[in-house]
């Protein structure tokens, strides 16, 4: 906005009037208001004035605000523009011939080998047997097993079965086993 000071002398509209401007708002150049005040001025000497003038002056202040506008979404559509095609540049790949994929590779396979040269095994320390390699070295665990499956050996546990109720449909046959059967294991 211009906040305009007008001040009339007696021989208006003979006399161009003194018009300042008090105060202004977003106005990109307040001088070039105050040159078309001025030049309104001395085109309409001996005719009022003031209404073309204000018509003149909002006039201007609407195209300087509709072009600030202009600017700003400008700026916000190149920002977004920007953004989007920084986002597209990630999804682009680089394009992959033969002999690029070949120096690729030469250089993969060299820091491979080099860290596969700096990070060794310890071998010193043996490794652990798997479990069917444990049955098959020593057989008293084999057997072990089987007398604590049919009771024979250790200490014989009684089960309450009201205990285990709310659990799934789970139900000891009349023997008392789970339902394994170990007699087609190798003996």
């Amino acid at each position: 906005f211009l906040l305009l000071e007008i001040k009339f002398h007696e021989h208006y509209p003979d006399q161009s009037p003194e018009i300042a401007i008090v105060d202004s708002v977003n106005v990109d150049d307040r001088s070039a208001f105050e040159s078309d005040i001025k030049t309104i001025c001395e085109d309409n000497l001996g005719m009022p004035v003031i209404f073309t003038l204000a018509s003149h002056l909002s006039e201007q202040l609407s195209i300087q605000s509709e072009t600030r506008l202009t600017r700003q979404r400008e700026a916000i559509e190149r920002k977004i523009r920007e953004e989007e095609e920084a986002e597209q540049k990630r999804f682009e790949g680089t394009c992959v011939s033969v002999e690029s994929f070949i120096r690729w590779k030469v250089k993969f396979d060299a820091e491979r080998a080099e860290l596969i040269k700096t990070v060794k095994v310890d071998e010193s320390e043996p490794k652990k047997l798997t479990g069917r390699q444990l049955f098959e070295k020593d057989r008293s665990l084999y057997d072990s097993d089987i007398k604590f499956i049919s009771g024979e050996g250790g200490e014989v546990v009684e089960v309450d079965e009201s205990l285990f109720e709310d659990m799934l449909d789970f139900e000891l046959d009349d023997a008392g086993t789970t339902g394994i059967d170990l007699s087609d294991v190798d003996q």
